[in-house]
């Protein structure tokens, strides 16, 4: 199988920083997973959107928990071919904040139309993922609108409420290590959240019996828009 970005990205995977382009060069058939570790020197969620909206989400494993600074983390990646055949890379991202852990999980799906990104335990969100490399040989990902899938509330998705997100990693030179950073913005409100931060990373072996249970959706959805 081919990994997920360079399926999409063609010969331009070839431009990433070359750091950036091994952390996403295994698939399903590599098997590795590969762990990261690293501090999140910034975890915002805005307080224009009720309390619960980020209670429910958090919970269901779709968004972070909570604002805080300087928060350590883990993040593992791990591939498989899913029951629709489909090349998938499963992000579990474990915020250690001094309250206890609370987890962030994703999963990048390579569908019919391009990249489909599935947040949350059920899962609860989809974002459509157009994927590029920056002239500095980052991965830059930007979505479409947000989609709802979970049971939560609902809002309309376009317009003045419609959630895109932005996220970019490269490679720091200076400091040997990663650095990544999230966005996720309204048109009205501004920003909704971010975390941003650095990290380093390894391979570890890993066959299809190792990756952990959270890697696959409670639900299998096929749809990708």
């Amino acid at each position: 199988m081919t990994p997920v970005y360079r399926q999409i990205l063609g010969s331009d995977f070839d431009r990433l920083h070359p750091n950036v382009a091994w952390r996403y060069s295994i698939d399903s058939t590599s098997g590795v997973a590969q762990v990261a570790t690293g501090i999140y020197e910034s975890v915002y969620i805005t307080s224009a959107l009720p309390p619960p909206f980020w209670w429910h989400y958090a919970k269901r494993n779709a968004l972070p928990a909570k604002s805080s600074r300087m928060v350590p983390f883990t993040q593992g990646h791990y591939c498989y071919v899913d029951e629709l055949g489909r090349e998938c890379l499963a992000v579990l991202r474990a915020f250690e904040y001094t309250t206890g852990p609370r987890n962030l999980n994703s999963l990048l799906v390579s569908g019919r139309g391009g990249l489909v990104d599935y947040f949350g335990d059920g899962p609860e969100l989809l974002y459509p993922i157009e994927p590029s490399v920056t002239k500095a040989g980052e991965l830059l990902l930007e979505s479409g609108p947000m989609r709802w899938l979970g049971r939560g509330p609902k809002v309309g998705m376009k317009g003045m409420f419609s959630a895109q997100l932005k996220y970019i990693e490269g490679w720091d030179e200076a400091r040997q290590r990663f650095r990544c950073d999230a966005t996720v913005r309204n048109p009205v409100i501004g920003e909704l959240l971010h975390f941003r931060g650095w990290f380093t990373a390894v391979d570890q072996a890993c066959t299809l019996r190792d990756i952990p249970d959270e890697a696959w959706p409670l639900t299998l959805v096929d749809r990708e828009d």
